[in-house]
């Protein structure tokens, strides 16, 4: 079974904590070199999309390149996990 395919199984519990899971390992270095992060501060589905709410933190806060910070956690998290996985950042 592939990733996404136990991705799809999971409860909605088990999703959160996946989705966690490639923030933390995949996503927070990346930010963190820069002196930023990001927490993950909800997963709801709507539709047929599952939409991962994150929070800027430290100079992601402010970047200029945020947005594109987005879509690159959306892709990832896309790769990884599931195809309609969608970012939103409050």
């Amino acid at each position: 079974m592939t990733e996404q395919e136990e991705f799809a199984a999971m409860d909605m519990v088990e999703k959160i904590n996946k989705i966690d899971s490639v923030i933390e390992t995949d996503i927070r270095g990346f930010l963190q070199k820069d002196n930023g992060d990001v927490e993950l501060l909800n997963v709801s589905e709507r539709h047929e999309y599952l939409m991962v709410y994150v929070e800027y933190q430290g100079a992601c806060v402010s970047c200029e390149s945020s947005g594109n910070t987005l879509a690159s956690i959306e892709k990832i998290l896309c790769q990884r996990l599931a195809d309609n996985i969608r970012v939103i950042s409050l």
